[in-house]
């Protein structure tokens, strides 16, 4: 037979918002008894909208859904029969992934949510708290990132040579926190006879998830920055006829074809963190593009980055759960 239990059970916490490795704490009020538990579970949830069609008929969508459970822990009540209020603090994991929501344009989704939940008699859930999650933060040092006089052939129409194009790239720290700022440094060493229209350095997410046997995936681009009106974009024999009409004497003459440049990218605060979880996976790499005149190759530059929670004041963490709270 059920057993009715009073409504006047509160739970509360002391902060709806927890780094991992730290601690919650809180309290629940009412006649809770003896049977009172208390619960903190994680979940990963997925929703997958794929297309099903059977021989000689047309598509149509259906949706998956899968859940896997993260984290889930008995807090202990400090409570006496003599008082109505019971006291809880517990620690919390320190491998913990952050709360996130991302939906794609088709209706698919994957999130990571934290709840708190006071159960009564060992079957009732009378009072659930969403909790926010931010990963703990990383402590590690630097990660450089150095590419030396990497030579890469320039080809018209996939076959005809072009010349090459050496790459020097130094990005001072490749494992950033929300809010942060990646400084890239850049050298091009043009000996093609092609142009450089422009550079560019993009940092893009990747997001992969999936349910059961279906899988979808979602990329975008987080933060962008283009650079131009550089000397040395010309290509070789451009230059060399330019110092030729200038200097008819002087045929032999060396023009400049170095491209020096320094680009900044901050890591807006609604981006996701780099980690990768039961049922879904974010991945981040920056890309260096130097683009060229269509039909001939572009050089091409992925670099792998890590994007971890903030690690600055907690007005950054507040800003960031805004920033994530409006993107989904």
């Amino acid at each position: 037979m059920r057993q009715d239990y009073p409504h006047n059970i509160t739970l509360k916490v002391k902060s709806n918002v927890a780094v991992a490795g730290t601690s919650l704490s809180g309290f629940c009020t009412g006649a809770l008894g003896a049977g009172a538990s208390l619960y903190f579970t994680g979940t990963e949830c997925t929703k997958v909208v794929y297309t099903s069609s059977s021989s000689g008929s047309t598509g149509y969508p259906r949706e998956s859904y899968s859940t896997a459970t993260i984290v889930r822990s008995i807090i202990s009540l400090d409570w006496s029969g003599l008082s109505s209020v019971a006291s809880f603090q517990f620690p919390l994991p320190d491998q913990l992934p952050s709360s996130m929501y991302h939906k794609d344009g088709n209706g698919s989704s994957c999130s990571v949510s934290y709840q708190l939940k006071l159960q009564l008699g060992g079957r009732e859930i009378v009072e659930v708290v969403p909790i926010q999650i931010i990963s703990k933060p990383s402590c590690n040092p630097p990660l450089t990132y150095v590419e030396d006089r990497v030579r890469r052939r320039i080809m018209l129409a996939c076959c005809i040579p072009k010349g090459s194009i050496e790459t020097s790239i130094k990005v001072d720290d490749t494992r950033l926190g929300i809010g942060e700022v990646m400084k890239i440094c850049l050298e091009l060493v043009n000996n093609s006879s092609v142009d450089i229209k422009c550079i560019s350095c993009q940092l893009f997410e990747q997001i992969d998830w999936h349910s059961c046997e279906h899988h979808t995936s979602d990329t975008t681009i987080v933060a962008s920055k283009k650079v131009s009106g550089l000397k040395g974009m010309k290509g070789k024999a451009t230059k060399q006829a330019k110092a030729k009409a200038v200097s008819p004497s002087n045929s032999d003459h060396k023009s400049i074809n170095v491209i020096s440049c320094e680009a900044f990218l901050r890591v807006p605060d609604s981006t996701l963190q780099t980690c990768t979880g039961n049922l879904f996976a974010i991945k981040h790499h920056l890309s260096i593009n130097a683009q060229t005149k269509c039909g001939l190759t572009n050089v091409k530059i992925q670099v792998p980055a890590q994007i971890t929670s903030p690690r600055r004041s907690m007005t950054t963490i507040y800003d960031y759960l805004i920033a994530t709270e409006d993107r989904g």
